[in-house]
């Protein structure tokens, strides 16, 4: 069994899958604005498929996004630069990695962590 995408639902998917690629460097590889889907691609794998919700006032319950990369706090800079709202550098000495969290425009909880001493596949 093959996890194929992960689906979360916004108000504007367009809107949101621009952050998602402008901010995190994923590629939409599928676009159907009439029908409110929006497939993003991680250059290093795993999709993330945006789709219009119902109701636009409902928010996003028990689900966080989690993204690995090589160097969290790089990423953190990144983010504060392109005026992203990031929480601080957190780490977890007993698992041996870095995190930082914030949240995509819509309210989904985002965490992007590295390993502290581990190959980047962990």
């Amino acid at each position: 069994m093959t996890l194929f995408m992960t689906e979360i639902h916004a108000g504007d998917p367009v809107r949101l899958a621009e952050w998602y690629a402008r901010t995190l460097g994923l590629l939409v590889s599928l676009r159907d604005e009439p029908k409110g889907f929006v497939l993003l691609e991680a250059p290093e794998g795993g999709r993330l498929a945006i789709k219009r919700r119902e109701d636009a006032t409902e928010r996003p319950k028990g689900m966080r996004l989690v993204f690995q990369v090589k160097d969290v706090g790089e990423q953190r800079d990144r983010l504060l630069g392109l005026g992203v709202a990031v929480g601080e550098q957190a780490e977890n000495l007993e698992e041996r990695y870095r995190e930082v969290r914030l949240s995509d425009p819509e309210g989904t909880p985002i965490t992007i962590f590295s390993w502290s001493d581990r190959p980047e596949g962990g």
